[in-house]
């Protein structure tokens, strides 16, 4: 068993709990005949329930198991994402995971659902602006769209300028990585990753992560990994827990 941070899961609930829940819940999610939120709360439980059960079998090294979960996970994780009704992440960092999960394991017609998405939050909901730039840049790129200059200059100039020190430790790592996927630079998106699974480890042991399932993984930094290899087939060396390459391995 994989020791990656504070969390425990009860992996016999999980297990014996979770075929019922999605075959109750998923009915749900598309019948009209229910309020908006009951049907909402379906999306959120059916795409965290595959989530979870992806991050389990990862934990138990049943490693064969970890991406069909995440697979079954995406569209839901799309629809609760970024369906205009069914949404429920609202603000600029917590939408990464739904975002990175829809990037990586993703069918072509949700990656076109997605850039097509006209995604956007308002101001009450951005708490941090480099945050939300990376947020732009990271669905324009990752769905086949090379973000523009402007865009990225923005992007890097309000994460350079941040106070926070999470945007300048990590998410302005990962801003870099997307400029070296533009510029092809290898070197600089080798690094960047290097930075970014840096940080996660770090907060995995002191951090917010220490005691969340979301730490088992550093979905951005993988999501940059794939690009890499997508775009200009570069191999990512990266030695991390938090990486698991083999999810992107292209015979995976």
């Amino acid at each position: 068993m994989l020791k990656l941070n504070k969390a425990e899961i009860d992996f016999d609930r999980l297990f014996r709990r979770a075929p019922m829940v999605l075959a109750k819940r998923i009915p749900h999610i598309q019948d009209t005949s229910r309020d908006i939120g009951s049907r909402q709360q379906a999306t959120f439980v059916v795409a965290g329930k595959y989530i979870n059960l992806a991050y389990a079998h990862y934990v138990l090294e049943e490693y064969e198991k970890v991406k069909p979960y995440f697979q079954q996970a995406a569209p839901f994780a799309f629809l609760r994402g970024f369906d205009p009704q069914l949404k429920t992440q609202k603000v600029d960092w917590t939408i990464q995971q739904e975002m990175n999960i829809v990037l990586l394991f993703g069918s072509s017609e949700l990656l076109e659902k997605l850039q097509n998405s006209e995604w956007s939050l308002p101001d009450n909901q951005i708490i941090n602006h480099a945050c939300y730039l990376y947020d732009h840049l990271l669905l324009k790129i990752g769905t086949g769209i090379l973000p523009s200059a402007p865009l990225l200059d923005a992007a890097l100039t309000a994460a350079h300028t941040a106070k926070d020190k999470d945007v300048l430790q990590y998410i302005l790592p990962l801003i870099e990585a997307i400029q070296a996927l533009v510029d092809g630079d290898q070197v600089k998106w080798q690094a960047s990753i290097d930075k970014a699974i840096a940080w996660h480890t770090e907060q995995c042991k002191f951090g917010d992560l220490k005691e969340m399932e979301q730490g088992f993984m550093c979905l951005n930094a993988l999501t940059m990994a794939k690009l890499g290899q997508d775009l200009h087939r570069w191999s990512c060396s990266t030695q991390s827990l938090y990486l698991p390459l083999f999810l992107i391995a292209k015979d995976a």
